[in-house]
């Protein structure tokens, strides 16, 4: 019954090292950064992508907790597992790939979690440098751009103008993100976050909008994500 007893408890004098834990802790920190760098540097998103790094090391650390505590205890292995079954993600995933960089940060706290620093280095390692090889092979000459737009606006055109407007961007930009639109009693200003292939891409996309209204005031500014 005793054995029973230890097998299921944790037994934090044989299994805890606080010297362990903050070596681990700091290095699975230092792994999660660079991760992010890795995200911020050759992910693909075009929007809220720094925010989204910061939430990768937020998310790693957190696995890394986790893990730390219920390695050593049956009984709280089972409570976490009954545990998430209730937790569910509020916030959708918008793209592939940050669902992809989101394994990649749970992955080192479960690796760093569990005191398997080899495996987690190695798999890092390798992993960082498939990122950069496929992202160097799909490399274009491809480039984020802020796009406004601001022109005069009659009442009758306000229902359908906004629909107008991103039907085009979406034509002529390989990815597109609307920031902004404001309405005033005469005026429209619309900002969006679009990727372009090329120069010529991007003209298109200006003499499509000119099209529009004579009147129109077209501002590309470039912009880091």
């Amino acid at each position: 019954m005793d054995e029973l007893v230890n097998q299921l408890g944790l037994n934090l004098e044989e299994s805890f090292s606080i010297t362990n834990y903050v070596i681990n802790i700091l290095i699975c920190s230092l792994l999660l950064f660079l991760l992010s760098f890795v995200y911020k540097k050759f992910g693909k998103s075009i929007s809220n992508r720094s925010q989204l790094a910061k939430v990768l090391i937020i998310v790693g650390l957190t696995t890394f907790i986790i893990i730390s505590i219920v390695k050593s205890s049956l009984a709280l292995s089972l409570g976490l597992v009954g545990a998430l079954s209730i937790v569910r993600f509020r916030t959708a995933i918008k793209e592939p790939e940050e669902l992809g960089y989101f394994f990649m940060s749970i992955a080192l706290g479960l690796g760093m979690g569990a005191n398997q620093l080899m495996p987690t280095l190695i798999g890092f390692v390798i992993l960082c440098v498939i990122i950069m090889v496929l992202s160097k092979l799909n490399k274009k000459s491809s480039f984020t751009q802020n796009l406004l737009l601001s022109f005069p606006l009659k009442g009758e055109e306000k229902a359908t103008i906004t629909q107008t407007v991103s039907d085009i961007v979406m034509d002529y930009a390989n990815q597109v993100s609307v920031k902004r639109v404001q309405f005033s009693e005469e005026n429209i200003s619309m900002n969006f976050l679009i990727n372009i292939s090329s120069i010529s891409q991007l003209s298109n996309l200006n003499e499509k909008l000119l099209g529009l209204n004579d009147n129109i005031t077209i501002t590309f500014v470039d912009t880091e994500a």
